[in-house]
Formats: C-alpha cells, sequence, structure tokens
C-alpha cells in the first residue's frame, strides 16, 4: 500500500489540535505530485473547507472556470482548466512566511479531471474536522 500511494497524486488535511475554547482548529495540509510535495500548517474553524467544497462539487461551469482556496495573503490552492477539453489541474503555491532557515516556498501543480475534483469537493463537504482527524483524496 506505501509503494501504491507514493506513487499517486494526494491531498490530505489533518487535524492538529482544537482549542476548545474559541473552537479554532490547528490544521495542517500535505500535498503531493508525482515530483513533488509540500505542507503547510495554520489555524481556523471548522467551516473553513465548506465554500471551497460546494464550489468544487459544481466545477467547472465552464472552461474559464475557476475555484480558489486562500489559506492566507502567500498560499493558495486553485482549481482550472487548463485545456479547452477541460482537463483540470490544481495550482498549489504555499509560503509558510517564515525567515530563513525556515522558510518553506513552494509551487506546483496536480493535473486531474473534473470528475475527480467532483468528488474531492463532495468528500470535503462531507468531513467533519470536528469528529475527523484526518481527511485524504487521492487523485484519479
Amino acid at each position: 500500500m506505501y509503494i501504491y500511494l507514493m506513487t499517486k497524486q494526494l491531498f490530505t488535511i489533518k487535524v492538529l489540535d482544537i482549542d476548545e475554547g474559541d473552537d479554532v482548529i490547528q490544521y495542517q495540509i500535505c500535498l503531493r505530485n508525482t515530483d513533488t510535495s509540500t505542507s503547510i500548517t495554520f489555524y481556523n474553524y471548522s467551516d473553513f473547507f465548506k465554500n471551497f467544497a460546494n464550489d468544487l462539487m459544481t466545477f467547472p461551469k465552464s472552461v474559464n472556470d475557476e475555484v480558489l482556496l486562500e489559506i492566507d495573503e502567500s498560499s493558495f490552492f486553485k482549481v482550472y482548466c487548463y485545456e479547452p477539453t477541460g482537463r483540470t489541474a490544481i495550482q498549489i503555491k504555499i509560503d509558510n512566511n517564515s525567515n530563513h532557515p525556515y522558510t518553506n516556498k513552494c509551487e506546483f501543480f496536480i493535473k486531474t479531471i473534473p470528475a475527480s475534483i467532483n468528488i474531492l469537493g463532495e468528500t470535503l463537504k462531507n468531513w467533519n474536522p470536528e469528529t475527523q482527524n484526518e481527511f485524504i483524496w487521492i487523485t484519479e
């Protein structure tokens, strides 16, 4: 199973901590294509991914459609069609905004198909980070 997963493109979200006082969750997102991987850790609320998930479920509305998830001012995921035939990619741009030697800047793409993006949206919408500490999506 481990070798199989190493050859797949992957999007995982882990819940590292939940602050019961103000309901803020510490997330770690890990992303990988067949050549590159990165991760980012950040804080947000349990419903942070809901709008993104809803938009992914109906993607693409046209070949010019884009769906954006902004983690912060310099880190985001953008889903778009890169060919008129509907072939789809996720642009991943991560910057942890740390000083050297702790800097992590990375940009790469995960190529996939719209149906796989729709599945990502549906499963992400149904994921509850308060009761499930990990979300995994493997591209088709």
